[in-house]
């Protein structure tokens, strides 16, 4: 699986179970169209905006669908060859972002990890 089915996945995955889904809505149009890559800079500014605010306001369940969103945004519009490109490390915090979120709202760990490694056996300690 690419990292980019990877996403795709993981955001489809945390559907129902993030606070904002119109946010996840989002991400998830850009995740789906390639043509939108290019743009996903905008994107990030929008997410982090929103992250800012959740910070602000104590909400973690927010705060961590977030961090996830944003990372998934960096690492979509670095694809594209930008000249000003987020981090080079952004996608290798999509798993680690995952799974904060996964935990913080709700979504068995078990599920990202068969979403990011399928049919690789794997056992909670939780």
């Amino acid at each position: 699986m690419s990292c980019f089915a990877g996403i795709q996945a993981l955001l489809d995955l945390f559907e129902s179970k993030v606070p904002d889904h119109e946010s996840n809505r989002l991400v998830a149009k850009f995740a789906h169209d390639k043509s939108r890559w290019y743009k996903a800079h905008g994107l990030f500014t929008t997410i982090r905006d929103r992250n800012l605010k959740a910070i602000k306001d104590g909400n973690k369940d927010k705060e961590c669908q977030y961090y996830f969103e944003e990372v998934c945004a960096k690492t979509l519009y670095n694809v594209t060859r930008s000249s000003a490109p987020f981090d080079p490390d952004s996608p290798y915090w999509v798993i680690k972002n995952a799974l904060v979120a996964a935990k913080q709202v709700g979504v068995p760990i078990e599920h990202v990890v068969e979403v990011v490694a399928p049919n690789k056996q794997w056992q909670s300690d939780a």
